[in-house]
């Protein structure tokens, strides 16, 4: 059981109002690692206090705390013999699993800053994000499920067979690949890299501060080009610690959970969080009756998954017949023996977002139906506040308009961006989110910008439009969410071809998969000879989603 502890440094008695009391009421201090908030000092701290623990496991491969610890310093020499240190940029393309972690762990641990890349990005985006990032090195898989990353990454930069070296005009600073498998004549196997000596990774390590960038995480804006968004040791610490002392967190864990770890929430919320508490992460690329294998196999205990995989899991015909006698909580009711009551969340609710390093509230279960719905409790550290978005004024208790935060976990900013582009004089960060605080209590209602949200993932329709009008024939391009039992929303577009055109929709959508991710393609969409508007010239939003429905 989670029993209230003392306030961490910085916060005095006198500071914690009845609203941080509340919170602090659901927090456990006690069980997350005591260190200061940089990567390494928690890498050390659990290779000391768990080291034969299994830090991670996804399918086939399993690693060890002291593993991890062992083959990130071993990287982290390769990394420092190269002349990347603390500072430097290293970009990563991988799938989740022990690599990943391995070099994640490796560039943090020594200073450098981590770029991991979405292993979901068609080759024009990858280029995008390369460039953007301005990394010299890219540490990179050969493959993701059935996706060939080496050809992905050749065809992004245009290199071919007689490249001997990297260098593309469509990332100007990237000098150098280095491949965990696989071959290219561009590349250089990770395992050929000589190494410097151990001593001096130590040496690094101690020059680490948590005021230090530890990782860059691309996420999609409101506008057609990707955010670079910019955290620091501090940050990334000081989040997961407070995630892991409000959840149902423990040394004897093993949590499943399906978030990937180039997106904050698989960083944040699975994996520091298990390394605070000395758990187990367990994950697999596989679904159906093969994922509720590895649940059952691996006796997880917590199980967090998007709604739409824990649908899935329910769905399997033979979850009777398994034993899940290990499981205590998690967000799939049909896989506890004691079920929540169906209008309540077994984790609770949690409002966050990479800005701000995952939750900037959470919600512990209550039975008080004045917060039923609410999204939680400001996390101590953090401010919200609500704001009229045309006026700028501050809106008193109840009233809806933008949230606005500032904090201990809030983004040193975003790539390429000055600072008064992003906050405000007072520091004051624009959330985008329509919401409303009743009694300390956040209610979310929505979005100021029309941002999709598909399996968890973040679509801006500008960015689709921009890659549908890319195509030929197509003159106009509407994109917007469309609501989907599985996937919350799905992508759907009206597009308007050109005078005289007929438009193909298969070979459009063909086409449109080699220029965005598979999770931007719409899944409905219609042909018109006009799109419907308004009187004011606008797209009349429900009468084009009545239209998608319709198809």
């Amino acid at each position: 059981m989670m029993t209230q502890a003392a306030a961490p440094a910085g916060l005095e008695a006198g500071q914690i109002d009845a609203r941080l009391a509340r919170y602090y009421a659901h927090l456990d201090w006690t069980k997350v690692a005591p260190v200061e908030p940089t990567i390494p000092a928690l890498l050390a701290y659990g290779t000391a206090h768990h080291g034969d623990r299994d830090l991670l496991v996804r399918d086939d491969d399993r690693i060890t705390y002291a593993q991890a610890d062992a083959r990130s310093a071993s990287l982290a020499a390769r990394l420092l013999r190269h002349g990347i240190g603390r500072g430097s940029r290293v970009a990563m393309l991988m799938p989740d699993g022990v690599d990943f972690l391995v070099t994640w762990l490796a560039v943090t641990r020594i200073g450098a800053l981590a770029a991991p890349l979405s292993t979901l990005a068609a080759p024009p985006e990858l280029a995008k994000l390369l460039r953007m990032g301005g990394a010299p090195l890219l540490i990179a898989s050969d493959r993701v499920r059935n996706v060939n990353l080496i050809a992905r990454i050749a065809e992004a930069l245009a290199l071919d067979g007689t490249d001997k070296g990297v260098a593309s005009e469509r990332a100007p600073h990237l000098r150098h690949i280095w491949l965990w498998h696989g071959e290219a004549p561009w590349a250089e196997p990770v395992r050929d890299r000589p190494q410097m000596p151990q001593p001096l990774v130590a040496a690094a390590e101690r020059e680490v501060c948590p005021a230090d960038p530890v990782t860059i995480v691309y996420t999609s804006g409101s506008t057609a080009d990707p955010k670079g968004v910019l955290h620091s040791h501090g940050n990334f610490l000081r989040s997961s610690r407070r995630w892991a002392a409000s959840m149902p967190f423990h040394a004897e864990d093993r949590l499943f959970a399906d978030s990937p770890m180039f997106w904050v929430g698989g960083l944040i919320t699975t994996l520091l969080a298990m390394m605070h508490v000395g758990g187990t992460l367990v994950g697999t690329a596989e679904r159906g009756s093969r994922l509720v294998d590895m649940i059952e196999q691996e006796r997880c205990t917590i199980v967090h998954v998007w709604p739409f995989l824990g649908r899935q899991i329910a769905a399997d015909p033979h979850l009777a017949n398994r034993d899940f006698s290990a499981i205590h909580s998690g967000s799939v009711p049909e896989l506890l023996a004691f079920p929540p009551p169906p209008d309540a969340a077994p984790f609770g609710y949690a409002m966050g977002m990479t800005e701000s390093a995952g939750p900037h509230s959470s919600h512990i279960l209550t039975s008080d139906p004045d917060h039923r719905g609410a999204m939680g409790l400001g996390a101590p550290g953090m401010e919200h506040r609500i704001v009229d978005p045309e006026t700028g004024r501050v809106l008193a208790e109840g009233e809806r308009g933008e949230l606005h935060l500032r904090g201990d976990t809030l983004m040193l900013g975003y790539e390429g961006r000055e600072r008064h582009e992003v906050f405000d004089r007072d520091g004051w960060f624009a959330t985008g989110d329509i919401c409303t605080i009743r009694d300390g209590h956040l209610f979310f209602h929505g979005r100021r910008s029309a941002m999709i949200k598909t399996s968890g993932a973040n679509v801006a329709p500008a960015e689709v439009e921009q890659a549908l009008l890319a195509l030929d024939g197509v003159a106009e391009a509407h994109v917007l969410g469309l609501p989907d039992v599985e996937r919350g929303e799905i992508v759907g577009a009206l597009i308007v071809a050109e005078q005289d055109r007929e438009i193909d929709i298969p070979a459009l959508l063909g086409e449109l998969r080699h220029q965005i991710a598979s999770y931007k393609v719409p899944r409905k969409l219609k042909v018109v000879t006009a799109v419907p508007t308004t009187a004011t010239n606008k797209l009349d939003r429900r009468a084009a989603t009545a239209l998608l429905m319709a198809s």
